[in-house]
């Protein structure tokens, strides 16, 4: 028998493909080597599955909606009876070949032909393997079908994908759960998955180990190698979810050809999904499209193709309608925008497809603000047409600002700091701007080497050039930039230490560090670096005693630029007055460190307890000093008549540091965790000066900000009522004959913190009526001068 259609896989791509093909008459085979859905099948039990992504709708002859694993097989198994849909399992295909207009299929039980073949093998089936010795032992496993069976076991996660989270989440209730990630933090992961595994985190019931790498395995035991040391974690059981790779060999042997030699390269397909071998389809995941809803659909789409209906990718008319200033096809646009813009050359036609579904396009008319320096913004924006200039506050009278033309990027500074923008971006004319989101910039990064090297190297060269040297030369911030180490290293990480010979100078790439020196037993804070200050330049100058005078910590999760002794040097050497400027600037350090240790200020003692305690991390906190404080409420009243009778600030509760409280009020946090997961999207917000603000009309009283807040500093309240009531009326309800006052309680609760007086062009109330000058508001930079440290 000749099939019209041969599908390998039984998947949710091939059985979308096989039920339409068999819904329209077509004489359909599935060959399926293992469970049919096998990809539903190996999740973990009663593991809830996402209809993603949303914008999409869906096209396939199969049910798919939000819901569990079993509900979904269920009604996937009811659709293959409907429609009579042909499934050989367990049935491994071997071989497929093309001759005289037909295909040959060679699986382990027999031989097929087909006018049409879809492979939608997926590559679950060929799971990365960790590589490391000791992987094959009994207690490594890559598939956990069913977490509620293990109790009270020492389990780690190898992985941190939506996949790897989902299985911590459903074990760490029971057993005492750690999760291994490559990265520095969990940025792939759905928005409600991000936020749960960081409050397990945080509350001590899941251990995260970043930037971490299996070392060995051992029974009973894993040695895991992090930045500063290789950590021994008891383990009864592994599970390892760290992706699958595409199975190349055996595309190729089918005649599929590849975009390159690259290890991620995906393969060549049409817009059809038809590869080089005219017939032969290639879809879901082992094309590049990891999201169940998209290989339906591509399965839906393949068949309306082979039976020469025309259609197009679902996407099609949203992105249309986005590129709609763009001439020629759609196809045409997206080759536009890939040529034009370099950093997105090696990408790949359907993630270029959804970087612009996720993106916002800005066409801007004449000098327009893109944004200010100091404005809280981390998305990225990439020149699709005309100019922006950059300017700083710093520039000196007379001093031209930085052009960038078509085709360059700006705003991966904030990207990978996710510190305030250290520019202000003008349009210089007419100018198109793709700007990209930080999670959809991260993602790409991650999924494509070439990109993430040039944002890095990108980032090192600006740099450079903003914090250290603006008149460095090109060539020379190149080539330091092409040597340079990024260096990621998690909270309390020692980056450097005392006594040790100094080999590498750095600068903070994002995240802050504490300087530390130890006279003895006795070890003082000295100072507390920012993202965009530098160390380590004191050991590399002194050529008489090279050996580093303090330690230096990572006070949150921290990334660094390493330049090696040698490349440091390079730079001296063209740059000798930078050299002089440096020597200046130690001899100074050493100066105020002497004073300081001679100050020994009482107030000191308490800067390691503020630093734990996160009050490093707001952007603005309130300090109350005690010593100057009369308790007169001043602060407590402003509040609460700035805001309608409802006090944003608690004076009575807080941290006390010496003489110092840090009262229950919002600080502003430069990472704030508040704003994610807000239902309507927006009820909570950040303004571009840093403010975060909620809005009460869009409030819908869920909660979620307050709980997601680490430090308390949002409540839920009920809203002071409005009186409503006419004079008369009230007058009347004294006497029991008019309508009652309104009752708080009758009214739905909002989230309600401090916004810092936003619309009140003075500043913060509590500051302004404080009658000592107990109260102040102070930024991260002011934190040693307001408590007596010498600032650098």
């Amino acid at each position: 028998m000749i099939y019209d259609l041969l599908v390998v896989g039984g998947g949710p791509s091939g059985l979308s493909a096989a039920a339409h093909a068999a819904k329209c008459g077509l004489s359909t085979l599935v060959l399926e080597q293992g469970e049919v859905a096998n990809t539903i099948f190996n999740f973990q039990k009663k593991k809830h599955v996402m209809s993603e992504p949303g914008m999409i709708p869906l096209r396939s002859d199969l049910q798919f909606e939000a819901g569990t694993r079993e509900v979904i097989l269920q009604a996937w198994h009811d659709a293959v009876q409907k429609y009579q849909v042909q499934i050989n399992r367990p049935e491994a295909v071997k071989q497929i070949t093309k001759k005289d207009g037909l295909f040959e299929v060679q699986s382990d039980k027999g031989a097929y032909q087909a006018k049409h073949v879809v492979l939608a093998i997926g590559i679950q089936g060929n799971p990365n393997r960790v590589g490391k010795p000791g992987e094959d032992l009994p207690h490594v496993s890559y598939k956990m079908a069913d977490p509620t069976i293990y109790l009270d076991k020492d389990i780690l996660m190898i992985g941190a994908g939506d996949a790897a989270i989902e299985g911590v989440l459903a074990l760490c209730d029971k057993n005492r759960v750690s999760v291994l990630n490559r990265n520095n933090e969990f940025f792939r992961l759905k928005d409600a998955l991000d936020r749960q595994i960081n409050e397990k985190v945080k509350a001590k019931q899941v251990v995260a180990y970043h930037s971490a790498a299996v070392e060995r395995f051992e029974p009973g035991y894993t040695y895991i190698t992090l930045p500063d040391r290789v950590a021994k974690v008891k383990t009864d059981l592994v599970f390892v979810r760290i992706g699958a790779s595409l199975p190349r060999p055996f595309l190729e042997k089918c005649g599929v050809t590849f975009a390159s030699k690259e290890r991620s390269a995906l393969p060549t397909i049409n817009e059809h999904y038809e590869s080089q071998v005219t017939g032969l389809y290639v879809i879901g995941a082992v094309a590049g499209y990891n999201l169940i809803k998209q290989g339906m659909n591509q399965g839906y789409e393949v068949v309306e193709h082979i039976l020469g209906h025309e259609i197009k990718p679902v996407d099609e008319p949203m992105l249309t309608e986005k590129l709609n200033f763009l001439q020629g096809s759609l196809d045409e646009r997206l080759v536009q925008i890939a040529a034009t813009i370099p950093l997105l050359a090696p990408v790949q036609k359907q993630p270029l497809r959804e970087l612009i579904l996720q993106a916002t396009l800005h066409q801007m008319r004449g000098a327009q603000t893109v944004y200010q320096e100091d404005d809280f913004s981390d998305s990225l924006f990439l020149i699709l047409d005309g100019k922006v200039a950059a300017s700083f506050r710093a520039q000196l009278p007379g001093e031209r600002p930085i052009l960038l033309y078509q085709g360059s990027f700006f705003g991966e500074m904030s990207l990978l700091s996710g510190r305030r923008r250290s520019a202000t971006i003008t349009t210089v004319g007419p100018s198109v701007l793709i700007e990209i989101p930080r999670k959809a910039m991260l993602r790409l990064m991650a999924n494509e080497p070439a990109v993430k090297r040039i944002v890095d190297e990108t980032f090192v060269v600006r740099a450079l050039k903003t914090n250290l040297l603006k008149d460095l030369e090109d060539d020379l911030a190149q080539e330091l930039a092409h040597k340079a180490n990024i260096k990621s290293f998690k909270k309390d990480d020692v980056i450097v230490k005392q006594g040790e010979v100094g080999d590498a100078f750095y600068l903070i790439r994002s995240g802050s560090v504490k300087i530390t020196k130890r006279e003895g037993e006795k070890e003082t804070v000295v100072k507390y670096l920012p993202a965009g200050q530098y160390f380590g330049e004191m050991a590399l100058l002194d050529t008489e005693d090279p050996t580093r005078k303090a330690t230096i910590t990572a006070t949150k999760q921290t990334e660094v630029i390493q330049l090696m002794k040698e490349d440091f040097w390079a730079l001296l050497h063209r740059h000798p007055e930078f050299e002089q400027h440096l020597r200046e600037n130690v001899q100074r350090t050493r100066i105020q460190s002497q004073a300081f240790e001679l100050m020994q200020t009482g107030s000191m003692s308490y800067v390691n307890k503020m630093l734990q305690e996160g009050v490093f991390d707001g952007t603005d906190v309130l300090l109350i000093d005690e010593n100057k404080c009369v308790r007169c409420d001043n602060c407590v009243k402003a509040c609460e008549t700035t805001h309608g009778g409802q006090t944003r600030l608690y004076r009575e509760e807080g941290l006390l540091f010496g003489n110092f409280l840090v009262p229950t009020s919002c600080r502003h946090c430069e990472n704030p965790l508040c704003l994610i997961d807000c239902p309507p999207g927006d009820a909570i917000q950040r303004d571009p000066k840093g403010e975060v603000f909620i809005t009460e009309a869009k409030c819908i009283g869920c909660g979620n900000c307050a709980s997601n807040c680490p430090y308390g500093n949002i409540f839920m309240l009920h809203p002071k009522p409005k009186e409503t009531r006419k004079p008369w009326m009230r007058i009347l309800s004294l006497v029991g004959a008019g309508p009652p006052e309104p009752k708080a309680e009758d009214l739905p609760t909002k989230a309600v913190k401090c916004d810092l007086c936003r619309n009140d062009s003075a500043g913060p109330a509590c500051v302004r009526s404080c009658p000592t000058g107990a109260a102040m508001r102070v930024t991260p930079e002011e934190y040693f001068v307001k408590i007596g440290a010498v600032g650098r």
